[in-house]
Parts: C-alpha cells; sequence; structure tokens
C-alpha cells in the first residue's frame, strides 16, 4: 500500500510574482504575432510566403538541435540568468525582423530566435521548480500557464486592433512591441531581487553535476515518461494543427468558428487551471496525468464523431462539444506533467532533465503538421484513431511507470513516514547519487 499523503504547508521561495510578471509581458507581446507566423514574418520582411515558410523550418530545426545546449547551460549558471537571457536574446532577433531583406538573413534571425524559444522552456520550468516545492509547485505552474494563457488571449485581441487601425504597417508595430515586451519580461526578473533566487538557496555542501546527459539518458523511469508524454504534446496540436484542416477540409465548417473554438479553449484554460489544479493535488500526478491523457482520447473520439453528424448547426455544436472535452484534458495535463518531471530530476542535472522533457514539444511542433495531414489525406478518422490510441497507450504506460518512482515524485503533498514494512514492500526507483528528494534543502537550482 502507498502511504496517503499528509497536508502539510508547501513553501515558494522569493521571486514567484515577479515571474508571473515577466511571463505575462512576455506572452502579451508574442501574442502579438503568434497566430499569424508566417503572414507576419511575410509582412515585416518583404519576403515571399514560400521563402518564409522554408525559413523558419530550417530555424525550427537549428533551435531544436541547441536545446541540449540550454540543458547545460540552465545547470550550469541558473534557469533565472538563462531565462534573462532568453528573453534579451529574443528581444533582439526581433527588433533585427524589419531589417531583414534576404534568405539567409532570415534564417540568421529566425534561427536565434527559434534558440531562444527551445532554451526558454527548460529554463521556465527549472525556474520554477527552484522557487517552489511540493504542492506550491503545482500550484505555480498552474499560475504560469494562467499568466502565459492571459497574456496570448489580450496579445491576440490587441493584433487584432492594432491591424484594424494601422493596416500593413501594424506588423512592423508587432515587432517592435514584442521587443519591447521581451525587454520588460528580462527587466521584470532582473530586478525581482539583488540576489538570484537560483543562487541564494543553494545547499550548504555543492552537489555535483556528474554524468550530464549520460546521467539522463540512463535514468529508464525517466525517459519512460519522455516516451509518453510526446503522445500528449502531439495532442495538444490539435487545436493549433489538426482541427483547422479537419474542420475546414472534412466538415466543411466556416473558417470563422476556428476563432470562436480558440475563444472558448483560451477563456477556459485561464479560468480553469486553479480549480482542477485544486481537485488533483491530493492525487498523485501519474494519476492526474493518465486521466488528462483519457480525457485526450475522448475528446479525439467526440472529434471523430462530428462527421457522422448533420451537416451545419449539429456539426458545429459537435466541434464546441468536442473542443470543451479537449480543453478538460490539456487542463489536466499540463500542471501535473510539468510538476513531475521537475520532481523526477535531481536538482543538480534539472536543466538537462527538463531540456529532454521539453524536447517532446520540439519534436511534435515537426512531425504534427505533415504527419496530421497525411492522416487526413489518407482517411478522416485515420488521424483520431492513431492519436487516440497512442494515448491510451501512453496513459497505461505512465501508470505502469509510476510503480518505480518514489512518493517525493507521485504526491504535490508530502508523504507521511512510513513504517518499516511499507518501506521494505515499496519499490524504488533506480536513481543516481547526486539526486535530492525534491523540496528538501538540496531542491535548488544550483
Amino acid at each position: 500500500m502507498h502511504n496517503v499523503p499528509a497536508q502539510r504547508p508547501d513553501r515558494q521561495r522569493p521571486g514567484g510574482n515577479a515571474f508571473l510578471a515577466a511571463l505575462f509581458v512576455d506572452a502579451l507581446g508574442s501574442g502579438l504575432y503568434l497566430p499569424l507566423t508566417l503572414l507576419f514574418i511575410h509582412e515585416v520582411t518583404g519576403l515571399s510566403v514560400t521563402t518564409v515558410g522554408l525559413g523558419v523550418t530550417v530555424a525550427a530545426a537549428v533551435g531544436l538541435a541547441a536545446s541540449p545546449v540550454a540543458g547545460v547551460l540552465v545547470d550550469r549558471f541558473g534557469s533565472r540568468t538563462v531565462l534573462i537571457g532568453t528573453y534579451l536574446v529574443r528581444a533582439l532577433g526581433f527588433a533585427l525582423y524589419p531589417l531583414v531583406g534576404s534568405f539567409p538573413a532570415l534564417i540568421a534571425v529566425a534561427a536565434v530566435i527559434a534558440a531562444g524559444d527551445r532554451a526558454y522552456y527548460p529554463a521556465t520550468s527549472s525556474y520554477t521548480a527552484a522557487i517552489a516545492s511540493g504542492a506550491d509547485r503545482d500550484r505555480l505552474y498552474a499560475f504560469v500557464a494562467m499568466a502565459r494563457n492571459i497574456g496570448f488571449g489580450l496579445g491576440g485581441l490587441l493584433s487584432t486592433a492594432a491591424l484594424t487601425l494601422i493596416g500593413g504597417q501594424g506588423f512592423a508595430v508587432m515587432a517592435v512591441v514584442n521587443a519591447v515586451s521581451f525587454l520588460g519580461a528580462a527587466g521584470c526578473l532582473a530586478l525581482a531581487a539583488p540576489r538570484p533566487v537560483d543562487e541564494s538557496a543553494r545547499p550548504a555542501e555543492p552537489v555535483r553535476r556528474r554524468g550530464g546527459y549520460r546521467s539522463v539518458l540512463a535514468d529508464r523511469p525517466f525517459l519512460s515518461l519522455v516516451a509518453a508524454e510526446q503522445a500528449f504534446t502531439l495532442a495538444h496540436s490539435v487545436l493549433p494543427v489538426a482541427l483547422p484542416l479537419y474542420a475546414v477540409t472534412v466538415l466543411d465548417a466556416p473558417p470563422a468558428v476556428l476563432g470562436v473554438l480558440y475563444t472558448l479553449n483560451t477563456a477556459l484554460l485561464v479560468v480553469g487551471q486553479l480549480p482542477v489544479r485544486r481537485l488533483q493535488v491530493k492525487a498523485r500526478r501519474t494519476h492526474a496525468l493518465a486521466l488528462g491523457g483519457a480525457v485526450f482520447a475522448a475528446s479525439c473520439a467526440a472529434f471523430a464523431a462530428t462527421a457522422y453528424l448533420p451537416h451545419g448547426g449539429w456539426q458545429l455544436a459537435g466541434l464546441v462539444a468536442a473542443t470543451l472535452v479537449y480543453t478538460a484534458g490539456e487542463l489536466m495535463h499540463t500542471a501535473p506533467s510539468s510538476a513531475l518531471a521537475a520532481a523526477v530530476a535531481p536538482a543538480a542535472l534539472r536543466g538537462r532533465y527538463l531540456t529532454v522533457y521539453q524536447l517532446t514539444w520540439g519534436v511534435a511542433a515537426i512531425i504534427a503538421p505533415a504527419g496530421f495531414s497525411a492522416l487526413l489525406d489518407v482517411a478522416a478518422p485515420l488521424l483520431w484513431t492513431v492519436l487516440g490510441l497512442s494515448l491510451v497507450l501512453a496513459c497505461t504506460w505512465v501508470l505502469r511507470v509510476s510503480r518505480g518512482l518514489s512518493d517525493a515524485a507521485l504526491y504535490p503533498l508530502p508523504a507521511t513516514a512510513p513504517t518499516p514494512s511499507v518501506s521494505a514492500s515499496r519499490p524504488r526507483a533506480r536513481q543516481p547519487d547526486l539526486r535530492g528528494e525534491p523540496g528538501s534543502r538540496q531542491d535548488t537550482d544550483a
């Protein structure tokens, strides 16, 4: 039997409010261009859409290749320092976009931004883990998702207003405003405390970083979580990638409905994150993660079923219902996924661990457009069947892996002290010597 987690106070170190402010300012600026990425770059640089598409693809590949370096930098210099660096790098990149006039220049600037994007995610997750522990860490991950979704939503509204009021010149304004937003985000973190947060709480005896990525690749339970996470991150690509193609080309739905579905999804992600997190706080993170994956799989069945509804209002209602189920899956997956990865990772190698975990999003960004399109071309139900089955397999795998993880990784709330008989019967994960219990004094971003 597993011990029932006891409710004990969690700890959050200074820096959380400034961190959330930085994320909001960042997302507000990014929301200006993200819904119109290719069109934005085309208008700002004057290059053809084909050239822009090829350049962005090459840049994305460069950014993905640079990801392992981000993990090393986080472990060496601290997540806060690297996070500020990603803001400054991307501010420079967006400031240079209006000066781009050739394909090589586009690749150079876009690759710098892509590398900053790829380093941003493990740095963000590591910083979250560094300033919070236990259930408070799950709560902070929920706040992170809220801050970003609010910023993206407001940024999208501002981009519409800018294009309506200024016209074509609005794209150049977006580039400048986004660059300024990155500088503002960096300032929020830089002014948070005179001494870096991830250096102010170091353990008395520094933990040596041994093994590097070899230690990560030797951690079988963690790699099993990464394999399952790949299916979940592909599911996150349904709304921006698969649904537009499916709704317009298969269901012949009006394109305007996509904006309604996106707005509905974003609004529910903002208001639902904390209530869902409160329901998950006493559950195992792996159970919460598997339940989120099961709801994702149910949404695949719901999207597939809309094709068999009468065309028109019934199909639109079916899309709305399927989007609601899909959004519930997103809400259930986000916080436990990030918190579980951070809890499994040893503090001294957290940057490398979370970089590997975050690679699933980069892989999904590469294979989802081509893969989803190919499956839809063969047969629309094939996409939902393949994705749904992969999610069911991932959920089963997560539950299997949970048997080899410690209570400290499994539960947001600390567990009560085990009796000798229970402790002796509980399987433990094979972990490197440097691994410390999350939430202890060694659980810092050293």
